[in-house]
């Protein structure tokens, strides 16, 4: 990104989970909440977006004409690299003018087979993103390293193909998050920018999703180094509230991190329940206001982070 830009800003809708989980909010109404939160996009998951499609005849011309009502992009998320199943993906990237499809090539199964199919899967996909103008973007996804994604890139050779960088996802295979988008700037497509913590439970180290800024990984160096170090000119938030996961791996076969230094220093509690909810189907169905409303505020708060971080650069 030259001097004087600055990123359009999008969100993913896993920002509003609990609120799409609960039913309080679908598609149509995040899209709608991102242009009321000033944002410049939307970054769609199907695991939101399928449902809502199988049950509305007419979704995806109401998706396309909201969002391009509101003049914000559209970006898809999706999983896996079978190659007929892209196929399905960018067809529905097309059909509601996404121009990104985002995957990962590990859904927890057999990880080495599923990083070695990967190039060849997404090579067959290629001829289909030029055609129709898609780019897919390949994710860290917690069970990944950057030298993983970086070896997937590399081999499929193709500028229709390129990194999604997660800056929290690589702490579950303990990679420093600034380290993993240090390695993967320079072939970034797009992102999901979001905020861990590293917290113990019964002797258990887990992840835990915070208000962006306010945790371990190091935001405003990783918004610095996308800035400077990478082609993208959008950036796409992932508010993580209500969310953890433990490590994948453990410490002595990850990549480089150690438990309670730099991002992986644990955060002792008691902890707030408005800024960190590791199990939030845990919580009482009378709570379930509260804790919507907290993770409205996670959000609210993260995007005037992010957005104060943009400003600072022009």
């Amino acid at each position: 990104m030259s001097d004087g830009k600055r990123f359009q800003l999008g969100m993913e809708t896993f920002s509003y989970h609990l609120a799409i989980a609960s039913g309080r909010m679908d598609i149509l109404g995040f899209i709608t909440r991102c242009a009321e939160l000033g944002l410049d996009g939307v970054q769609l998951n199907t695991g939101y977006l399928t449902p809502f499609l199988k049950g509305n005849s007419t979704g995806l011309a109401k998706i396309r004409e909201l969002t391009e009502g509101f003049g914000l992009f559209v970006e898809v998320d999706t999983r896996g690299t079978d190659p007929a199943h892209l196929t399905d993906m960018l067809g529905l990237c097309k059909s509601i003018g996404a121009d990104v499809l985002r995957t990962y090539a590990s859904c927890g199964g057999d990880l080495v087979r599923e990083l070695a199919q990967a190039p060849r899967h997404l090579q067959a996909v290629v001829p289909l993103c030029r055609d129709l103008g898609i780019r897919i973007a390949v994710e860290n996804h917690e069970y990944e390293t950057s030298q993983d994604i970086l070896n997937i890139v590399r081999r499929v050779s193709s500028e229709w193909v390129g990194a999604h960088i997660d800056t929290g996802n690589s702490m579950m295979v303990w990679e420093e998050p600034v380290v993993a988008v240090r390695a993967l700037a320079p072939y970034a497509v797009t992102s999901h920018f979001k905020d861990h913590i590293v917290i113990v439970e019964d002797g258990v180290p887990l992840v835990v999703g915070v208000t962006l800024g306010t945790g371990s990984s190091n935001c405003a160096e990783c918004f610095r180094i996308l800035a400077e170090e990478s082609p993208l000119q959008r950036l796409v938030i992932e508010v993580c509230y209500g969310y953890s996961a433990p490590f994948r791996l453990p410490q002595e076969w990850g990549a480089g991190g150690h438990l309670g230094a730099e991002a992986f220093r644990i955060v002792e509690g008691p902890h707030d329940p408005t800024w960190i909810m590791p199990h939030p189907h845990l919580v009482s169905p009378a709570d379930q206001d509260r804790l919507l409303a907290w993770q409205e505020e996670s959000t609210a708060q993260s995007v005037a982070y992010v957005k104060k971080l943009n400003d600072a650069l022009s």
